[in-house]
């Protein structure tokens, strides 16, 4: 519940510690709204805060009076969640600091909301060393981090191609394993969600946030916001489609559960609010996306936690345990230059930062990608297959059944968060735990494939899922086995290229169920040979075919030539 604050007229001034913050708020280039926030600094009286700051210093309580000003506590942390992510944060060898600051962290409210009163109330703020900083975010939407390139539903999956090894990430190595997502809860910060969409209906796992509803611009069709559900869309397909042979299969599609969070709802677009609210729903080693981006030099597109208040709300969850992958932004900013120096002062927050890499074997970064030193890995930015929007197929015209070719680092960041939500299920079966943020920041670039191309444009590695499970298979570190993993299932289709038969043979000696589809999706026809039996393919046009091979738990794919 928010908390208003009771201005009491009744200062020992609190001094600031640590590098200083203030001067980094800015207003978002082409809105017309924007909120306030300030964080007060370190008090002994944090239960009474705001009357206590006030009581102590009469110039701060006078400029609050004379401006008609008051605060809310609209971050909503309840003192049991605070203390949970405290205890949690310290016994991941943190302090609780960036815990604890969260408490002091208030919307300012004013009868006078124009741009310009904000940025003198926010500098005004800034003259009292009462108040850590002040920050300002944006009332209405941000464009979301989106490249658009315009290049019975049958099965997409092989279009999938991100699925598979190098250039891919290598998500059919965990199936392979039998890993889906088991055991991990994902959380995905966004626009908006096209809940009737065929990949998000029939997903059980795929959840909303209940009694928390789209503004009506967004539901509006002919709203020009209309297209942003589409996003959220995108996204939730990459990760979570059911694997059911109908439209695509999603990277992590057995996860405990994936719960899409607005930031534009019935009540007002507030990006603080939803970002606490999918803070307030995690526990340690869950996964959170940050699909959202915000401006830096020049309005130019940076990753969100350039502003202050979403750092900190960042910085309380990763210390906690929380795993947040966030997009890096599509400004082509360098992170490096002298401009972002004071961002780079407040220390890591702790996100895992994407940045957009190609979908070719070099994984060098795409034209439009921020970078720099505090990008940590690459996704694909581009020619990511998706549903949502319908610029590359749209069934039997239904809005509920439209797919395109996702990019920018929208797309990188699911791509990304897919290895790590695979890669922490397999550690959780493998040993009762869950990979901490460090942890899994670690893993994900010491164990990818390198970058190529310009090297001073940093966007690091893209993720590899098979090296990844087998770094944690021989890690001295890993415990003893919880659950027992399955070994890899392989299988060789031979002869290849064939003219007329083949053998489907896999090291087990059991017999599998196949499906056989076409590079474009159709299915063939399916079956369950025996270990000596062959396949009849005579009655295959010429061409490339997938074969799809499974024994119930774990599921590969082989690639065939039909001479």
């Amino acid at each position: 519940m928010k908390r208003k604050i009771l201005i009491l007229l009744l200062s020992v001034s609190v001094l600031s510690f640590g590098q200083s913050r203030k001067g980094q708020f800015e207003l978002q280039k082409n809105s017309r709204s924007h909120s306030l926030y300030v964080c007060f600094t370190k008090t002994n009286n944090p239960d009474d805060l705001i009357n206590d700051v006030l009581r102590k210093n009469p110039s701060l309580r006078d400029f609050v009076k004379k401006n008609e000003l008051s605060f809310v506590y609209e971050l909503d942390f309840s003192p049991k969640k605070l203390d949970e992510m405290t205890e949690a944060s310290k016994k991941n060898n943190n302090s609780g600091e960036s815990v604890e600051k969260l408490k002091r962290i208030y919307k300012v409210e004013a009868p006078v909301k124009d741009n310009d009163h904000i940025i003198k109330l926010a500098q005004n703020f800034e003259n009292f060393k009462e108040i850590e900083y002040a920050s300002i975010l944006s009332n209405e939407p941000i464009v979301p981090p989106f490249i658009n390139t315009f290049v019975a539903t049958p099965n997409l999956e092989s279009n999938q191609t991100y699925l598979l090894a190098n250039p891919g990430i290598n998500v059919n190595y965990a199936w392979s394993r039998g890993i889906t997502g088991q055991n991990v809860r994902v959380r995905d910060v966004e626009y908006g969600f096209h809940k009737s969409h065929e990949m998000l209906v029939n997903q059980n796992a795929i959840q909303f946030e209940s009694g928390v509803s789209p503004n009506s611009s967004l539901t509006n069709p002919n709203s020009s916001y209309y297209g942003f559900l589409d996003h959220g869309t995108s996204v939730m397909s990459i990760l979570g489609s059911a694997k059911d042979n109908i439209g695509l299969s999603g990277a992590a599609y057995n996860a405990a559960e994936m719960k899409g969070f607005l930031e534009w709802t019935t009540t007002s677009y507030n990006r603080a609010a939803a970002v606490s609210r999918s803070i307030n729903a995690s526990h340690a080693g869950d996964i959170i996306l940050y699909e959202m981006q915000t401006g830096g030099q020049n309005s130019n597109y940076v990753l969100a936690e350039y502003n202050n208040v979403i750092w900190d709300l960042t910085k309380a969850a990763t210390d906690s345990g929380i795993i947040i992958i966030a997009a890096a932004g599509n400004g082509n900013e360098n992170l490096d230059d002298p401009f972002y120096s004071a961002y780079n002062a407040r220390g890591n927050s702790g996100a895992i930062v994407v940045g957009a890499g190609s979908d070719t074997a070099q994984h060098s970064k795409l034209s439009f990608s921020t970078y720099g030193s505090r990008v940590n890995v690459q996704g694909w930015g581009q020619n990511v297959l998706a549903a949502g929007y319908g610029s590359w197929a749209k069934y039997d015209n239904d809005n509920n059944r439209t797919y395109n070719l996702f990019n920018g680092t929208s797309s990188a960041t699911p791509i990304v968060a897919s290895a790590a939500i695979l890669i922490q299920s397999f550690n959780y079966q493998q040993t009762g735990q869950y990979l901490t943020p460090v942890q899994m920041r670690n893993i994900l670039i010491n164990t990818g494939i390198p970058q190529g191309g310009n090297l001073a444009t940093k966007i690091g590695p893209l993720p590899n899922i098979k090296a990844a499970i087998e770094y944690l298979e021989g890690s001295r570190n890993t415990l003893s086995a919880k659950n027992q993993i399955l070994s890899p299932l392989k299988v060789e289709v031979y002869p290849n290229p064939a003219s007329n038969f083949i053998s489907v043979k896999n090291s087990e000696d059991k017999s599998l169920t196949f499906e056989i589809y076409t590079m474009t999706g159709q299915l063939m026809f399916k079956g369950t040979p025996s270990a000596d039996k062959k396949i009849n393919i005579s009655h295959l046009p010429k061409g490339n075919y997938l074969l799809n091979a499974t024994d119930g738990k774990r599921r590969t794919v082989e690639k065939f030539i039909k001479e």
